[in-house]
């Protein structure tokens, strides 16, 4: 069985977008820009063993305000620049009730099918509360990215960086 390090996309690997008042997930690809200590971090976490599984929701493709060739364009730029081994998105909005939308673990599940992942030895590294429920609901640990918009998370482990996942993996 594999060990698997599942990333959150918007925010954790790429930068938000400001928009309408808020920070929000690109709809371009000429506004998605990789977040430069995501790179070495993904290329640490495959060094010590761990697959680097990218889970996202991407509901702007339900919702009409991105397209398909938009969302492959940012994907390819994932793959291009950091060490991921695949991605897995929701594209559907809240109201369709499916179950790869987190905080469903549907995602999860999907990956550890194709790539035999044990989800008790692997983790999540998220930026919402909807990470959080998902990797609980999945059964994995989940390290929050420490941030003003999610400090009604609860009771979960937090870390500053993106580099303090090695803290918690190294144990």
């Amino acid at each position: 069985m594999n060990r698997a390090m599942f990333l959150d996309r918007d925010g954790v690997l790429n930068e938000l977008v400001k928009r309408d008042g808020g920070y929000y997930s690109p709809r371009v690809s000429s506004s998605f820009r990789i977040i430069p200590e995501s790179v070495e971090i993904t290329k640490q976490t495959k060094e010590l063993g761990y697959l680097n599984i990218v889970i996202s929701n991407q509901p702007d493709v339900a919702r009409g305000y991105m397209d398909g060739p938009e969302l492959e364009k940012m994907t390819r730029a994932l793959i291009d620049e950091l060490t991921i081994d695949d991605v897995f998105y929701c594209t559907h909005d809240d109201a369709d009730l499916c179950h790869c939308r987190k905080p469903a673990p549907g995602l999860f599940n999907q990956a550890a099918d194709r790539w035999e992942i044990d989800l008790k030895h692997s983790y999540m590294i998220g930026d919402t509360c909807k990470d959080v429920e998902a990797a609980k609901n999945a059964s994995v640990e989940c390290l929050l990215l420490d941030r003003t918009y999610n400090a009604d998370c609860g009771d979960v482990n937090r870390i500053n960086e993106l580099e303090d996942i090695l803290n918690f993996i190294s144990k």
